[in-house]
């Protein structure tokens, strides 16, 4: 039976309106449509959830048949890749540290965790307004981004000799 509304149903037959006598036949009639309606609904919601599970199942099993590596190269493979990514975040990790250190060096004078201070620069507010301004990304001439606040504002030659430094006597 086609998803038909109830005055379609009477228009199409003739009987059901002479059977149906009150209007709440009626709505027992809208109330079947309607619940024939959620099911078919739900019927193909179903066979859609099916048809997905059944593709992604195929194109996996295709994907590991057609492959030219066994099933040992894969293995090596992922474990290949898994520790490039660990390694690579590693460096990444270590290569963002230091240079966060070199440009909080030229801002402050020193490094923080450093033992021996000899020399602190106190930033001017110039370079407070510097690093406190929004940057945008590969902007301008200059593509390199920039991934901090810090950025080349600091590599500018605003270092020690834009606001004199302090020098500690123990």
């Amino acid at each position: 039976m086609g998803s038909r509304s109830a005055k379609e149903t009477i228009r199409m037959n003739p009987t059901v309106a002479e059977n149906l006598s009150s209007p709440s036949d009626m709505m027992l009639v809208r109330d079947e449509v309607a619940l024939l309606h959620r099911y078919q609904s739900q019927m193909l919601g179903w066979i859609l959830v099916t048809l997905a599970t059944i593709a992604a199942l195929v194109s996996s099993c295709l994907a590991r048949c057609c492959s030219p590596l066994t099933s040992l190269q894969h293995c090596y493979w992922t474990n290949h890749l898994h520790n490039e990514r660990e390694l690579f975040e590693q460096a990444a990790e270590q290569h963002s540290r230091l240079l966060i250190m070199q440009r909080i060096k030229k801002l402050f004078g020193f490094i923080p965790g450093n033992e021996d201070i000899k020399h602190i620069r106190i930033p001017s507010c110039q370079d407070w307004r510097d690093i406190s301004a929004p940057s945008l990304l590969c902007m301008g001439d200059n593509l390199q981004g920039h991934y901090s606040f810090l950025g080349d504002r600091v590599d500018e030659d605003n270092e020690e000799s834009k606001s004199g430094g302090i020098e500690l006597k123990p």
